[in-house]
C-alpha cells in the first residue's frame, strides 16, 4: 500500500517515485495488525518531514518512511506479504531452536540416567524441573571442565530444597591420566630412559623396569610385545661385568639413577613421579651392577622383582663343596631366599656355555636354587617351548641363517625362584636370551604386575 492509501502494484517492473528521506530518522518500525486510527483527529497544523505520509481518517497505518534513497543506501517499505513472510521466519527460528533446547536437555538427561545407579534414576525423576535442569546444568560444565570433584555442598543444599526427597549424584569421573610423551627417549646417566606406548599410569606413580646391557630399543620393544606397563631403563657401560661392578660399588650411585629417571619423567609428562615398583633385569655381562646393586642398596625403593637372562658368573674356590665363590653370589643368594618366601619374583634363564675360565650360569642357577631350598634341588624336564618372536629392533643383529630358536631342557622352581635351562652353546644362543625376552621372562612380570597388589613392605 501506497503512503496515499491506495493499493501498490506488486508487479516486479515498476517502482515508486522516490522521495528523500529525512536523514538521521530511524524506521520505527511497523505494528503486525495496526489498529485503525478511526476518528481521532489528526491537528492540521501537524507537519510531518519529507519523506514521511501523513495518516488519513479512514484507518491508515501510523507514519512510516516510504520507498527513498536514505543515509545508509536504497530502501523501500515492505510490503503486507513481506511483513507477513518476516513474521513466519520468526517464528520458525523461535520454534527451532526450542526443539534444539528440548533435545539436548533429553539427550543430557538420558545419559546420566544411564551412569547412575537406579536407586538415584528414580529421585532424578522425582525432582523439580528447575532442580533437574541445574543439576544437569552443573553436571555438563563439570564433564566440559574435566572436573574430578563433587559438587559443592551448598549446590546439594540447594537441590535438597526443592525435591521430596534427596537425590544421590552421579559419581565423579575418573582423574584423567597424565599425557606421556611415547616418542623418544630421554637421556640418563650410563644409559637412556623410554616411556613405551605400553606405559599408562593412571597417576603419578609409576613402576621401572630397570635393565643393564643391551641393545636400547630391542629391551624397549620387548617390554611393548610383552604389554608391560612401566617405564624402561636401559644402562650400558662395556664389554665386560667389571665395567658395571666398578660403576655401581660405590654407594648411592643406584639411588642418584633412581633420581635422574624421576626427574626425565617429570619432563615426559608425568606429574610428581613416585616409584611404585623396580624390576632389576639383565643380560649377559649387566649381571654385574644388579650384583652391586642388590649389595649395596639402601631399600628406600620397592625391589620387587629380578630377571636374569643368561648372566651370573663367579670364580671358582676349589675348598668349597660347591667349587663356586660364595662370596660372590651373596646378594644373589639372599634375593634368591626372599623368592622362594614369595615376597619377590626371581627369573633365571641360562644356555648350555661354558666358560670354563670361570663358572657357567648354569652351575650358578643350580647353586641358587640350593640356597633358595636350603637342599639340593633337582630339575625337572622342561614342558613346552616358548613362542618365538620376530621383533624388528632385532633386524641386522643376528643374521637369519644363525638365529636360534629358544629349545627349553630343564626347569626348577622354589617359591617364586624359577630357573629355565635352553639348548645351545655358541654366541648365536647366548644372543637368544636377549631377543627372546619377551616370550621368557618378561611375561612373568607383566602378570605379577597386573595383579595390582602393592607388595606388602620387608626388610630387603
Amino acid at each position: 500500500m501506497r503512503a496515499d492509501g491506495a493499493l501498490s502494484d506488486l508487479s516486479p517492473t515498476p517502482t515508486p517515485p522516490p522521495v528523500t528521506v529525512v536523514q538521521g530518522c530511524p524506521d520505527r518500525g511497523l505494528p503486525f495488525d495496526p489498529p485503525p486510527l478511526g476518528t481521532v483527529p489528526v491537528p492540521q497544523e501537524q507537519a510531518f518531514p519529507p519523506g514521511f505520509a501523513a495518516p488519513t481518517l479512514q484507518g491508515a497505518p501510523p507514519p512510516f518512511p516510504v520507498a527513498g534513497v536514505g543515509p545508509y543506501g536504497s530502501w523501500s517499505a515492505p510490503s503486507p506479504g513481506e511483513r507477513r513472510a518476516r513474521v513466519w521466519r520468526a517464528l520458525g527460528a523461535f520454534v527451532l531452536a526450542a526443539a534444539t533446547v528440548i533435545v539436548v536437555v533429553v539427550a543430557a538427561a538420558r545419559g546420566i540416567a544411564a551412569r547412575i545407579p537406579a536407586a538415584s534414576a528414580e529421585a532424578f525423576r522425582t525432582m523439580a524441573p528447575v532442580s533437574r535442569a541445574s543439576l544437569l546444568t552443573l553436571r555438563s560444565a563439570r564433564e566440559e571442565a574435566g572436573a574430578n570433584a563433587a559438587v559443592a555442598p551448598e549446590g546439594l543444599a540447594r537441590w535438597h530444597q526443592t525435591t521430596p526427597a534427596p537425590a544421590t549424584l552421579p559419581p565423579s569421573p575418573a582423574t584423567p591420566p597424565p599425557a606421556i610423551r611415547h616418542d623418544g627417549y630421554a637421556s640418563i646417566r650410563g644409559g637412556v630412559l623410554f616411556t613405551p606406548e605400553t606405559f599408562r599410569p593412571t597417576g603419578s606413580s609409576y613402576d621401572l623396569l630397570l635393565h643393564f646391557h643391551g641393545n636400547t630399543q630391542l629391551v624397549r620393544e620387548s617390554a611393548e610385545v610383552a604389554g608391560l606397563n612401566a617405564a624402561v631403563a636401559v644402562i650400558n657401560l662395556g664389554i665386560g661385568s667389571g665395567a658395571y661392578e666398578d660403576f655401581y660399588a660405590t654407594p648411592g650411585v643406584y639411588e642418584s639413577l633412581l633420581a635422574d629417571i624421576d626427574r626425565a619423567l617429570a619432563q615426559r609428562g608425568l606429574p610428581t613421579p613416585r616409584l611404585r615398583r623396580v624390576a632389576l633385569s639383565s643380560w649377559s655381562a649387566g649381571y654385574g651392577a644388579v650384583a652391586k646393586i642388590l649389595e649395596l642398596r639402601r631399600g628406600t625403593e620397592t625391589l620387587d622383582a629380578i630377571l636374569v637372562t643368561d648372566g651370573i658368573h663367579c670364580g671358582f674356590v676349589p675348598e668349597q663343596p660347591s667349587g663356586l665363590n660364595p662370596l660372590q653370589l651373596a646378594s644373589f643368594a639372599r634375593s634368591a631366599q626372599l623368592a622362594a618366601s614369595g615376597q619377590l619374583l626371581f627369573t633365571i634363564t641360562h644356555s648350555e656355555i661354558d666358560p670354563i675360565a670361570y663358572a657357567s650360569s648354569s652351575a650358578t642357577a643350580s647353586y641358587l636354587l640350593d640356597a633358595a631350598a636350603g637342599h639340593h634341588v633337582e630339575r625337572s624336564p622342561a614342558s613346552d617351548a616358548p613362542p618365538h618372536l620376530r621383533l624388528r629392533a632385532a633386524e641386522g643383529a643376528v643374521s637369519k641363517k644363525l638365529e636360534k630358536q629358544m629349545i627349553p631342557t630343564t626347569e626348577a622352581s622354589v617359591g617364586k625362584l624359577h630357573v629355565r635351562g635352553f639348548r645351545g652353546n655358541t654366541p648365536e644362543h647366548h644372543m637368544a636370551h636377549l631377543l627372546q625376552m619377551a616370550s621368557t621372562v618378561l611375561p612373568e612380570l607383566v602378570t605379577r604386575w597386573h595383579e595390582g597388589a602393592d607388595p606388602p613392605p620387608v626388610d630387603r
